[in-house]
């Protein structure tokens, strides 16, 4: 009998009716009941109004049911008289408008006209304000049949009633964002009513409130089939798409819905945001791109893009190896990786072009460290200096300014700057560490050594950590290298620091390997003098060596004993040697 049309979906989030809950129908028969505004039925031939205004009438008078009442004509009249309406002047249109004032979320509502000497009409009921209808079987009776049109307007509303209610509650809990109860009852008026449009919205953004995205998304996509061009739908559905990872589902949606939207640099800019906070900043980028084809120069738009750019660079960088080494330095880029470094370069210039100091911080550090992956530290100086003009108390600038005079081989600049960085933030993590890297590139040693021991001091790192730093360069461009001496200096700086045992240990083989590396390059001419000169070394070399048993018990490989072996032949050899030349 009822069958249920397609409403006019209206208001940006699910409004539905805003009621007090209705928890069971005991509380209903307490007074708690929906209201119901029934406008007169409308001819719309010549017929007269008499019958539309008596069956009204008479359907005010039935509809007094535990969970639903009519307004009487006298109270809807006085309510039209404030509207400068009347009753008699309201018809599907014009109620629903008073019902939304009045926060009445049910009208009933119609037209007739004459068949053959008998009258034929059409009656519905209609939610407020989201306008989902609920249609009365059309019948047509004499003119003077009013009464029987009523009842069986009656009985249809009747059959209705808990659809009605369903869709009531599933409103009602939503907007109180009672998502147990939402769930509930949103649930629940599905199952009653799969076409309801509002029910299954609200169902779906109460899953999404409860990150059950891939029920939220199912029901999403529902709506769309029916209707495929609602903002509202392809909004949610792409933020719902996105938490779940379906990247390219989650673009299509927040395409179609920037192509109803096309002109409105907010909204783009608001979707792209929120397709960004997924993780997809590729997807944000490509979003803002035909922004640029309306409006090239707007500044609010270089400003996301550059920024999304430069997070789209660094999150494929991570996804992608390393290339072959380039100049036998900095690593080469990926082509895509250079190109969205380039990108964002490019807008985040912009921004700062216009905006000066009045733009973040940010925007110059990301764009320092973009020249500085596509191996360009002189263009960020250049960038660095300006960005120290307009922020000069920032310290994340100075840094990357440092990193970038190193690049170049201005140790000095680079130390300055870190330096005025730590002034300035004395918590900077590794500053003092850091530059003692930058002296050990430059093979100012002692300057590396006295940075390492302020670092120290300083609580910079942990003792193993910074030992760590000498550690390293000690061994491969020392002892690797040949430069046993350098190597030696760094070993014997490591142990003038409070570091563990365990990296004592360590120190020690590393330190006894170096010099006995050291003495068998020097004992080679195997005369007196060089015996003498390296029989020393040797025997230092084999005091260091023994005391890193323990970290040759940890490192197996390091093969402990068979250097111990050959430094004890060395010693002997040279002890020999210095015997031989004394007769």
């Amino acid at each position: 009998m009822i069958q249920r049309m397609k409403g006019t979906l209206i208001a940006t989030v699910m409004v539905l009716l805003a009621l007090p809950f209705i928890p069971q129908q005991a509380d209903a028969q307490d007074g708690s009941r929906f209201r119901v505004l029934v406008a007169d039925l409308k001819p719309t031939d010549g017929t007269r109004d008499r019958f539309g205004e008596r069956t009204s009438d008479e359907v005010r008078d039935l509809i007094d049911l535990p969970t639903h009442v009519a307004l009487s004509s006298r109270d809807a009249d006085r309510a039209a008289r404030e509207y400068d309406l009347r009753l008699g002047d309201l018809d599907c249109v014009t109620a629903q408008q008073l019902a939304t004032q009045m926060s009445i979320p049910l009208i009933m509502c119609g037209e007739y006209h004459e068949v053959n000497g008998e009258i034929r009409y059409e009656a519905r009921f209609i939610t407020v304000p989201a306008g989902e209808e609920f249609s009365v079987e059309p019948q047509t009776l004499p003119e003077n049949q009013h009464e029987t049109a009523a009842r069986h307007i009656l009985a249809s509303f009747e059959n209705t009633v808990e659809q009605v209610q369903f869709i009531s509650w599933c409103g009602s809990e939503y907007n109180a964002s009672n998502w147990d109860g939402a769930m509930q009852y949103c649930t629940r008026a599905v199952e009653l009513v799969p076409e309801s449009a509002e029910a299954r919205f609200a169902l779906a953004r109460t899953l999404m409130e409860i990150e059950e995205y891939q029920e939220s998304l199912d029901h999403f996509r529902t709506l769309l089939e029916d209707d495929p061009n609602s903002s509202q739908y392809l909004e949610n559905a792409g933020w719902v798409a996105a938490q779940l990872d379906e990247t390219d589902e989650a673009r299509d949606y927040y395409t179609r819905f920037l192509e109803r939207n096309p002109d409105n640099v907010q909204v783009r800019l608001r979707v792209a945001y929120d397709l960004a906070q997924t993780g997809d900043a590729y997807g944000a980028m490509t979003l803002l791109e035909e922004g640029f084809e309306r409006d090239p120069d707007h500044v609010d738009l270089h400003e996301q893009y550059g920024s999304y750019a430069f997070r789209a660079a660094i999150d494929l960088q991570q996804q992608r190896p390393q290339a072959q080494q380039q100049d036998g330095d900095q690593p080469a880029l990926d082509p895509e990786v250079a190109e969205l470094f380039r990108t964002a370069i490019a807008s985040l210039d912009v921004v700062l072009e216009e905006r000066g100091s009045e733009s973040r911080t940010q925007y110059v550090v990301n764009s320092m460290r973009a020249y500085l992956q596509l191996n360009e530290p002189e263009e960020a100086i250049a960038l660095g200096q300006r960005g120290t003009e307009w922020f000069p108390e920032n310290a994340d600038i100075l840094s990357q300014l440092a990193t970038a005079h190193n690049r170049v081989g201005n140790i000095d600049e680079a130390v300055a700057s870190l330096s005025a960085a730590l002034e300035i933030n004395p918590d900077l993590a590794n500053a003092r560490g850091r530059m003692a890297n930058y002296y050990l590139e430059a093979d100012r040693i002692d300057d590396a050594v006295d940075m390492i021991h302020s670092a120290a001091e300083a609580g910079d790192q942990s003792p193993d950590a910074l030992g760590g730093i000498l550690l390293s360069h000690g061994f491969s461009q020392g002892v690797q290298a040949g430069d046993y001496e350098m190597g030696i200096r760094l070993f014997e700086a490591i142990k003038e620091m409070d570091v563990s045992d365990e990296f004592r240990s360590q120190t020690n083989f590393f330190h006894g390997y170096a010099l006995y590396e050291q003495g068998r390059a020097l004992q080679e001419p195997q005369t007196v003098e060089s015996a003498q000169r390296t029989l020393p070394m040797f025997q230092e070399a084999l005091e260091h060596l023994r005391a890193g048993e323990l970290y040759a018990q940890e490192n197996p490989g390091s093969n402990l004993n068979q250097i111990i072996d050959a430094t004890n032949q060395f010693i002997e050899i040279q002890d020999a040697i210095i015997r031989r030349g004394s007769r």
